[in-house]
């Protein structure tokens, strides 16, 4: 045991020598933030202000906040001096910050959010729902931070987490913070977003979705997780202007959102590039998912004949074609009205001036008024 103990500390010994690369510290605790299952980003305002810093506040598996050393910069009566130790000096005394009270996580030194506080004096009220932690420094500072808080309490759960998010903004094309979420009534909530130019907007979310905004996260996602794959066209779900055939195969070469739509810059099947605008209705990736089959349908359903293929992707529909083939040409219907027997079950589906009847699953008859 004692020759494997020692083999561990020559081999980080090691790896310190050839790449200047040393292991996390530990907090008093013997806690490490790095082997936390999935900590969570939480938002931090202070003084009723959201607080942006490359290093993020996380709530860890064991049910602390950890905050970054450097949030303590710039805050009143806190002077910091970085030596060998990270000393504090505020109206509290003085306290050295250490392997011993703090951790390393991702190149930055760490602290409880209690530590915090002792150091400064400062209060703090975290909410778990809304991600956010809410630090003030004197009356004012908790007036202020109880106002976003209240507002936050009394909006509906699916839209609390918004509050703190960095969002993109589909109308303006610009970046910026949700600094209050207040609800409106009759399914309305109000967000009010801080742009990076330091203009704030006002926003509304329907329900829990926003039409207006979306996560920057998944503002990156549309950026980056698409591209460079192939998809296939469903027609039924692309808007009237767009050239592609039902089910035809194209490559992504890019996508962006800009001006309230979805751009996408593709490759179709005969070759020509071409340039698909879809206006976007919530989240950005749901336009994909509706508009786009990330897998070859054929491959689905290899029973269907080829004869049933081509009816598809000339968008037709033909006599014994089954429910799921008819939705893969024309989408789903108006209406559907059903009729039972004792042995036979009939459906009617209405596509506007067209009713396809089936029996039993199968296409029947049509007829066109």
């Amino acid at each position: 045991m004692f020759k494997k103990m020692k083999f561990l500390f020559s081999s980080m010994l090691l790896l310190t020598l050839l790449f200047g690369l040393s292991p996390p510290a530990q907090a008093e605790s013997g806690y490490d933030l790095v082997r936390s299952y999935a900590p969570q980003e939480t938002a931090v305002f202070i003084d009723g202000s959201i607080k942006v810093l490359e290093q993020k506040t996380y709530l860890a598996d064991d049910d602390n906040l950890y905050v970054p050393v450097k949030l303590l910069n710039n805050l009143q009566n806190i002077k910091i001096t970085y030596d060998k130790n990270i000393v504090v000096t505020s109206n509290k005394g003085n306290l050295t910050i250490n392997k011993t009270n703090s951790l390393v996580y991702k190149n930055s030194t760490y602290i409880t959010l209690s530590k915090f506080l002792a150091i400064t004096g400062y209060s703090a009220k975290h909410l778990k729902d809304g991600a956010s932690v809410f630090i003030w420094s004197d009356n004012d500072g908790y007036t202020k931070s109880y106002k976003i808080i209240n507002n936050l309490i009394k909006s509906p759960d699916g839209v609390k987490s918004y509050l703190g998010s960095k969002v993109f903004v589909y109308k303006s094309n610009k970046v910026g913070w949700v600094i209050d979420v207040k609800y409106g009534g009759f399914g309305l909530t109000d967000v009010t977003i801080l742009l990076n130019n330091g203009d704030t907007i006002q926003e509304s979310i329907f329900q829990i979705q926003p039409s207006t905004f979306c996560t920057f996260d998944q503002y990156q996602l549309i950026k980056t997780g698409y591209s460079g794959k192939y998809y296939w066209a469903n027609s039924n779900k692309l808007p009237s202007s767009s050239p592609l055939h039902n089910i035809e195969k194209v490559y992504f070469n890019s996508l962006d959102l800009k001006d309230d739509n979805l751009v996408i810059k593709v490759t179709r099947a005969n070759g020509n590039p071409t340039t698909l605008t879809l206006p976007l209705h919530g989240y950005p990736s749901s336009d994909l998912y509706d508009g786009f089959y990330s897998q070859n349908p054929k491959s689905i359903h290899p029973d269907w004949s080829q004869a049933v293929w081509d009816i598809i992707a000339g968008h037709r529909v033909a006599l014994g074609m089954n429910e799921e083939q008819v939705l893969m040409s024309w989408g789903n219907p108006n209406d559907i009205n059903s009729y039972h027997s004792s042995n036979k079950t009939m459906e009617q589906w209405v596509y506007e001036h067209n009713y396809l009847y089936f029996y039993d699953g199968k296409l029947n008859s049509l007829s066109s008024h």
